[in-house]
C-alpha cells in the first residue's frame, strides 16, 4: 500500500523538487518535511492543503482517497474504475507491463 509519504515522495520526485524546497514552500522545516515523508508525522489539514497546492494534486490523492495524482482526471470514473486503477498502481512494474499488454490484447479483440 502506498503511504502517504510515499506519494509525497514520487511527487516531488517528479516535480524534480529537493525536499528543502517543498519544506521551505509549504513553511515546514526539512526535519519535518523529512518526517512526513517517511511517515512519522502525518500532516494536519492546514499542512494537506499546502502540500496538495505545492505538488498539484488533491488532498484526496495525497491521503489514499483518489488513485489519480492529478485533480481531474479521476473525476468520472465510476467507484469500481477507481478500485481497478488502485489495483493496478499496487502492481509491480513487470505485472503493469502483462496488465497494459492483455488490455490491448482485449481491446483489439472488439473491432
Amino acid at each position: 500500500m502506498r503511504t502517504i509519504g510515499k506519494r509525497i515522495v514520487d511527487l516531488r520526485e517528479g516535480l524534480n523538487m529537493k525536499q528543502k524546497d517543498l519544506a521551505e514552500a509549504i513553511g515546514v522545516t526539512k526535519a519535518t518535511m523529512c518526517k512526513y515523508e517517511n511517515d512519522r508525522n502525518i500532516p494536519n489539514a492546514d499542512v494537506l492543503k499546502a502540500l496538495s497546492a505545492a505538488l498539484h494534486t488533491t488532498a484526496d490523492y495525497l491521503i489514499g482517497n483518489s488513485a489519480v495524482p492529478m485533480p481531474g482526471n479521476d473525476l468520472f470514473l465510476s467507484p469500481d474504475d477507481r478500485e481497478l486503477v488502485q489495483l493496478v498502481l499496487s502492481l509491480s512494474p513487470e505485472d503493469k507491463i502483462r496488465i497494459a499488454e492483455r488490455a490491448l490484447t482485449l481491446s483489439e479483440k472488439r473491432r
